[in-house]
């Protein structure tokens, strides 16, 4: 069975096209000598079964992190027979030093340049053909996210495979391999001059213009905050109804229908089936309508942008804790659910900072949690003193 790998930097459509290309039927699976899962499916190009492999996003092949390191390691030890690189158009000048990297390991490659449809509105126009004709590797213009180019990309990585003569052998060690980075900046250069043609000013999107206030040094971490207690005002406001309402309707239900049918039941069975089935189940059911309605916001803010600038606004702070800005979007993710904020920490760069932020997510007050806060308050403090109330959270 021949072999595919996916490699990219972080944020550049990778798991986009993955997703397409293997039509969503992915599985997590522990690579083995990696101390990490890795996205691997299996899907069918022209009659033969390929599987096909997403590794973790990395900005290069000689970095240290652990996300480089498990690349690494995986170009070393396990044969691949093509390398699927996904770099985004309109950063091309930035990231353009992974492809050469690989070239350079003399690994079959198809270069997708995604997001191109976008690279014109930045002022950036690319010669696919210059750029493939430099780097000896197909180079197809690509948008993962609407689909354009994707059938030209599938055609080109089915032809690279049947083009392959010798079947696939491990690289060992990287070390030698490596492209002096001198020569690696002499080769980008080369390249973009001759093939991409970038703004000498970057254009003054809406985009640049919200940064400029979203991440002032001052007032961006104010404005986030507020942003989220508006965001969290609306999930309550619009979920409460619905919640009411749903409790409402499982009301009406078990007094017009159950109540009635079970009335010739035995006692204890009738107690069982309502009191403890029924009623136990509908408790968990009532909750439904306000982690919908976060998840839909959160959803919005993802993809937006605004978490991933959130936690660059945060990093700096939550280093000092010995974690960093994603363990910040995962916490704030534990207001509305502990189980998927504890889930998300498989983004996490190290298994100390996966495991630190594991254990700091819990503390976040979740919207299950928050009824028994309000039960133990209740319980605990008299209606006259409502200050008091935040203690037993803090405790």
């Amino acid at each position: 069975m021949k072999r595919i790998a996916v490699l990219g930097m972080p944020n550049t459509g990778k798991s986009t096209f993955f997703n397409r290309f293997t039509g969503a039927k992915a599985s997590i699976a522990n690579w083995p000598g990696m101390t990490v899962d890795l996205m691997v499916a299996s899907l069918n190009l022209d009659d033969a079964e390929v599987k096909v492999v997403d590794l973790p996003g990395i900005y290069d092949l000689q970095g240290f992190s652990q996300d480089e390191a498990v690349v690494q390691k995986f170009l070393a030890t396990t044969p691949v027979n093509l390398v699927i690189i996904v770099i985004n158009a309109t950063q091309i000048d930035h990231q353009l030093s992974l492809a050469l990297q690989v070239k350079h390991l003399g690994l079959p490659a198809v270069l997708l340049l995604n997001m191109a449809d976008e690279a014109p509105k930045f002022g950036v126009k690319i010669e696919a053909e210059v750029i493939a004709s430099h780097l000896a590797m197909p180079v197809v213009l690509l948008s993962a996210k609407y689909g354009h180019g994707y059938q030209m990309a599938v055609g080109t990585i089915t032809q690279v495979l049947q083009q392959q003569q010798t079947p696939a052998v491990c690289l060992g060690e990287l070390g030698d391999r490596q492209l002096p980075q001198p020569e690696l900046e002499a080769q980008i250069d080369r390249v973009l001059q001759r093939a991409v043609q970038l703004p000498q000013r970057p254009p003054q999107t809406l985009t640049n213009r919200l940064d400029r206030v979203l991440l002032h040094p001052l007032w961006g971490l104010p404005l986030f905050f507020a942003a989220m207690y508006l965001m969290f005002q609306a999930v309550y406001s619009l979920g409460t109804p619905l919640q009411d309402g749903l409790g409402y309707g499982l009301e009406w239900v078990r007094r017009v229908a159950l109540e009635p049918a079970l009335t010739p039941l035995p006692a204890f069975v009738k107690g069982f089936l309502i009191g403890g089935l029924y009623d136990g189940v509908g408790a968990v059911v009532a909750f439904v309508p306000i982690i919908l309605v976060f998840f839909m916001a959160m959803a919005i803010i993802e993809d937006s942008g605004y978490l991933a600038r959130s936690a660059f606004l945060m990093d700096a702070f939550m280093e000092r804790l010995g974690l960093d800005g994603r363990s910040f979007v995962m916490a704030l993710m534990g207001f509305g659910c502990n189980v998927p904020a504890i889930m998300g920490t498989r983004v996490m760069r190290s298994p100390g900072l996966r495991m630190l932020s594991m254990l700091v997510i819990p503390f976040s007050l979740c919207s299950a949690r928050l009824n028994v806060f309000l039960f133990i308050t209740t319980a605990l403090f008299s209606p006259g003193s409502p200050p008091w109330c935040y203690s037993v959270y803090i405790w």
